[in-house]
């Protein structure tokens, strides 16, 4: 072993952060202390003790010498009566620093070649610069010794910290803790020394004050002198850490693909092979039934080869089979080696040239919850002592794929509840403070227990509906044209009958009495009368003809079989028609649902949405619904300014869109808004809110009745295509509508032809009024 010196950081800083002199005396000390009972360890030390003397103060200028370059004898000697008598050299990361560990003047060459080629300071927690970082760990140290030493509180001397290296044979990253031996450094006072206590440190700044800052400022650092040698010795700890790495994974909260490329990583330092490639897929089961990928961004080997075949049933038979049968399933392609694999497996590792592969179950209270695949594409050796060390591992990936599908069925809850259930976010908390209430009285009473009732007081609500204008007339007419055309191939049907000499005239003779009876409407009911009537008379005259002829059995198969309803081409027009209102409802639903997260990011509130022939809204805001968030006149003005910029959107995309439809398409939007708050509760027999009381329901009776509701005085609807109209009964919702309706008309959105219109009365329901815009 061959004495190496060299600095392993290069801040001037901490190298000026406190004097610190390289000196024996301390080790002297220790050695007269030692237990002298081994003959070997007191020659050793007599040994050592007789050479350190030429380096202890003592000369002329009374200082210490220190060995030269060339003169590692003492150092050896150190070395040997320090370590254990049977450490390997090769593998042992040993060195003496100075007092202030910043300067190696000696050490074993693994250790030198460690920091000769790459060994790195850990990244700190947070992102702080390392510099800082490097600066306070060394101010940490010094007044750890000062506080140990000159006070004798008790505590660690170095804070747990690592260097990484990384490993040139494998490529991978190996982790090394740093335990540095004090026992041979002493501190000397220059100054004097403050009389101090820890209750004195602790209540000498404010709470939040760095420690370090309090204790410049009571012991000052110039006041000190460190003086002696540090041991320092480096701890493999790559296992551990690497299974620390993948705990801290568990519990991060980032982006789920990321942590598991991270959990990845941390297995490939684990194995310390970088041959060997992972994947951790987790599982999850739909309805108890289907396994499901839960996150297609997350690889599996075997899933990809599975999906690569469209092999379902190899997927499903593979990932079952752990349940019948949880063992690792392991494959081996250089002794032939293998176990619980089919042919179909088999031969797909061996058609990848996978060289070995294993898959172990996850399993989280006895189900599994994910899998793991090692595999490589060359031989490896030991593979089975690689996979002792990962099943240090297989706990926690356990619990991370377990969460994995945790977080799966919770997406599949909120996309049920947001969208299927009324049971939103906004009013959520209450459902469950009266879910423990009632756990809390069961406790009590036991089955006499009963759920509280779930109401909203005050809550201020905004009805909107967009309605596809003469969607039941432009029905009646698709109708009428399908019904129309059915008759006109029957009498070219029958036409062909009568010139063949089969007895069709009577049947042709009452297609065109029922196309001129029914010229202008017509009901389903016609069409089954005229259908019955052409089963019953026509379809006996075809049936015979029907091998010679095709075109007879076409027109049977089209018009005369019974079909599903919306298919054949008696629907023809019909099924154009609901083609393009379905395409028109999902386009004014895409609207609708941009408008309900803008409003939720406004202020949360509770809304409901009903699709009919077009969308209708209910919009319900109060205080009682959100009591941690206040809700002001600003927040419903901005709900209201926002539903109705997408109203305007709504209808100038439908209008727009009218140009290209066959059937011209167009819709309608109405605001109705209450003046005064309105109460909800929810009907637990229904299992949705309504309104509760006179006044309330008063509300829901409007709504229900201004769809088609008249101009007083005339006969012209309300609602219009390309307009805007918001229902009233109280001036106050005008003033605040009229004044929304012109920061709209200064924007563009809305045209300058506001009308305040007197509405016809409806039953029980008097003097409203109605404001109405036009869209640009």
């Amino acid at each position: 072993m061959q004495t190496h010196a060299f600095k392993f950081h290069s801040n001037p800083t901490i190298d000026r952060l406190v004097k610190s002199d390289l000196s024996f005396r301390p080790l002297e000390n220790y050695l007269k202390k030692l237990n002298r009972s081994s003959p070997v360890r007191m020659r050793m030390t007599d040994e050592l003790i007789q050479t350190l003397q030429q380096y202890l103060p003592g000369n002329e200028d009374n200082s210490p010498l220190l060995p030269g370059p060339d003169d590692q004898s003492l150092f050896d000697l150190i070395y040997l009566a320090l370590s254990p008598l049977l450490a390997d050299e090769h593998n042992c990361f040993w060195a003496i620093a100075s007092p202030l560990p910043g300067e190696i003047h000696y050490c074993t060459d693994a250790f030198n070649d460690l920091f000769k080629n790459g060994m790195a300071k850990g990244q700190s927690i947070g992102g702080a610069d390392q510099e800082v970082n490097l600066l306070n760990e060394y101010k940490n140290y010094v007044y750890r010794l000062i506080l140990s030493q000159c006070y004798h509180f008790s505590f660690q001397i170095l804070e747990p910290g690592h260097y990484t290296y990384t490993n040139p044979k494998t490529r991978l990253e190996e982790y090394y803790k740093v335990n540095i031996n004090t026992s041979f450094i002493e501190v000397v006072v220059t100054g004097e020394l403050p009389d101090i206590t820890m209750d004195s440190i602790i209540h000498a700044g404010p709470a939040r004050v760095d420690p370090l800052i309090v204790l410049e400022k009571i012991l000052p650092l110039h006041f000190f002198k460190l003086t002696g040698f540090a041991v320092i010795t480096l701890e493999n700890i790559t296992d551990s850490f690497a299974i620390d790495q993948i705990r801290n994974e568990i519990v991060n909260h980032e982006n789920e693909e990321r942590i598991y490329q991270q959990v990845i990583k941390s297995l490939s330092v684990l194995s310390g092979n970088n041959a060997l490639q992972f994947s951790l897929k987790p599982l999850a089961r739909l309805n108890n039934e289907t396994i499901v990928d839960v996150n297609p961004e997350i690889h599996s080997f075997m899933m990809d080869v599975a999906k690569q075949f469209e092999d379902e049933i190899m997927l499903q038979s593979l990932v079952r089979g752990y349940e019948a049968n949880p063992v690792t399933y392991y494959f081996s392609a250089a002794n032939h080696a293998g176990n619980n694999f089919g042919d179909p497996i088999h031969d797909i590792l061996e058609s990848k040239k996978v060289k070995v592969y294993a898959c172990l179950p996850l399993f989280f209270k006895q189900k599994v919850v994910g899998i793991l695949e090692i595999y490589a594409f060359k031989e490896i050796l030991f593979f089975e002592n690689i996979l002792a060390k990962i099943a240090a591992a297989l706990p926690l990936l356990s619990q991370l794929t377990k969460n994995s599908a945790d977080h799966f069925s919770d997406k599949i809850n909120d996309v049920v509840r947001r969208n299927f259930t009324v049971l939103q976010p906004a009013v959520l908390w209450k459902f469950h403070l009266a879910a423990w209430n009632y756990l809390q009285q069961e406790q009590k009473i036991g089955a006499g227990a009963a759920i509280e009732s779930i109401t909203f007081d005050d809550v201020y609500a905004i009805y909107g509906a967009i309605d596809i204008k003469d969607s039941t007339l432009k029905r009646n007419d698709a109708l009428l044209k399908d019904i129309h055309h059915l008759l006109d191939e029957s009498i070219k049907i029958s036409d062909r009958l009568i010139i063949a000499g089969y007895p069709a005239e009577e049947i042709k003779i009452s297609c065109i009495k029922f196309k001129s009876k029914y010229q202008h409407a017509v009901t389903l009911k016609v069409e089954i009368t005229i259908l019955t009537f052409l089963r019953l008379y026509l379809k006996p005259l075809l049936m015979p003809l029907v091998v010679k002829e095709p075109d007879y059995l076409t027109y049977i198969n089209a018009y005369l079989e019974p079909v599903d309803p919306g298919n054949g081409a008696s629907h023809v027009n019909r099924n154009l028609l609901e083609k393009e209102i379905g395409q028109l409802n999902e386009d004014i639903m895409r609207f609708t649902a941009e408008m309900i997260e803008d409003l939720q990011q406004l202020h949360p509130g509770y809304i409901k949405t009903f699709r009919t022939d077009g969308i209708e809204c209910d919009i319900y805001l109060g205080q009682s619904i959100t009591p941690r968030s206040q809700l002001d006149s600003r927040k419903i003005r901005a709900y209201r300014v926002l539903q109705l910029r997408y109203m305007a959107l709504v209808a100038k995309y439908t209008t727009q869109t009218s140009l290209s439809s066959l059937f011209a398409l167009k819709t309608t939007q109405l605001i109705f808004a209450p003046g005064t708050p309105i109460n909800i509760t929810f009907r637990n027999d229904e299992k949705r809110f309504d309104v509760e009381g006179a006044d309330n329901i008063n509300y829901e009776i409007i709504k229900k009745r201004i769809d088609k509701i008249c101009i007083k005085g005339s006969t012209e609807r309300l609602n219009q295509p390309g307009k805007i109209a918001i229902v009233y009964q109280d001036a106050a919702i005008k003033e605040e509508y009229l004044r929304l309706i012109s920061i709209l008309q200064e924007e563009g959105v809305l045209q300058e032809d506001t009308e305040i219109l007197h509405l016809e009365d409806l039953k029980d329901v008097f003097g409203l009024m109605a404001i109405r815009a036009s869209i640009f």
